[in-house]
């Protein structure tokens, strides 16, 4: 069985992020939860609550925050993947433009 390691970023409303990796075991308490499901069917379900629920357990397993998932829920502005740095180039980065004439 392949490995769950979830990377994710969370920003909150006052600006903070947190990147944290969600596990199997963030993962199984999810499934179990009244409103949760499985994995794999939460993905294409509901991957925005999903992502949010996980970054959450993930950071308070750590302890690296001490609010209820209701309190964190209300800050958190947006969970999921941690941007790739590249990717957060301008797209013309590579190209970019007319030079300046010689004098």
């Amino acid at each position: 069985m392949a490995t769950a390691l979830l990377e994710l970023r969370a920003e909150m409303e006052d600006g903070t992020t947190y990147d944290v990796v969600a596990d199997q075991r963030d993962i199984a308490k999810w499934e179990v939860q009244d409103f949760g499901r499985p994995f794999r069917a939460s993905l294409d379900e509901c991957p925005h609550m999903l992502f949010r629920w996980l970054a959450w357990s993930a950071l308070t397993r750590r302890s690296e925050i001490d609010l209820s998932w209701t309190d964190f829920d209300a800050k958190c502005v947006e969970a999921g993947d941690i941007p790739d740095e590249e990717s957060e180039l301008p797209a013309d980065a590579g190209d970019p433009g007319q030079t300046a004439p010689s004098a």
